[in-house]
């Protein structure tokens, strides 16, 4: 078999994102564990935007998560993690993007632009809106399973467990608490944090609460860099 190397992070969501879906269909990989914080020296040459994860394929090199899982569902079919019904297939890719351009933005609000009560409750009611346009337009409408197409996991789900896992520390930090009247997104994720792919992956409160002190003293130590 071709060798196949994930350049990760431990903590990086988007690397998160990968490590599920090789190890949901069984396939053999080195990791490659890249500290943020230290990079190596040649890395702008194996990364060429600088971020994880990277996977490695033989001589090819793919990066962003979401071409990266297509990519590897493309190569190694089985199982399949989207739907082959052309629609059905347009809708998954419609929901992957909802996760990283409506969900993710809103959350990152809560941590980063809420320094003021006024924009606090903004970025809340922001993040609750699109979780509950996740619950009515998506899970309540693509399937009855503990998925969103059902009961066969697809890679919409893996796109976004790893937000949904970090919304602790986001309540630990600012006080959100995505909202209880959301049980059909209630139901998924605690299925999804059973699955032998993404157990493995999921990481405590502590670790999380670790990793972003190391990224806000990081990026204070380079605003005082940049005077």
């Amino acid at each position: 078999m071709s060798e196949i190397r994930l350049y990760s992070y431990d903590a990086c969501p988007f690397a998160q994102r990968t490590r599920m879906v090789l190890a949901e269909k069984g396939i053999d990989f080195a990791l490659e564990e890249v500290d943020p914080f230290n990079k190596p020296a040649n890395w702008s040459e194996i990364s060429p935007y600088g971020k994880v994860p990277v996977l490695r394929h033989d001589d090819t090199s793919i990066y962003e998560s979401t071409i990266i899982n297509e990519y590897l569902d493309e190569v190694f079919p089985q199982p399949a993690l989207l739907p082959t019904d052309p629609v059905a297939r347009a809708m998954a890719r419609i929901w992957m993007d909802y996760c990283d351009n409506k969900m993710r933005p809103a959350a990152a609000k809560i941590l980063w632009e809420s320094d003021t009560p006024e924009k606090r409750a903004e970025a809340f009611a922001g993040l609750d809106d699109a979780l509950y346009f996740l619950e009515r337009e998506g899970l309540e409408k693509l399937g009855d399973g503990p998925y969103f197409f059902g009961e066969q996991v697809s890679l919409v789900d893996f796109q976004f467990l790893p937000f949904f896992e970090r919304l602790e520390l986001y309540e630990e930090l600012t006080g959100y608490h995505w909202p209880d009247d959301t049980p059909r997104l209630h139901r998924w994720f605690d299925a999804m944090r059973e699955r032998p792919s993404v157990a493995p992956t999921l990481r405590p409160l502590s670790f999380h609460r670790e990793q972003h002190e190391k990224m806000v003293a990081a990026m204070e130590a380079r605003r005082a860099a940049t005077g």
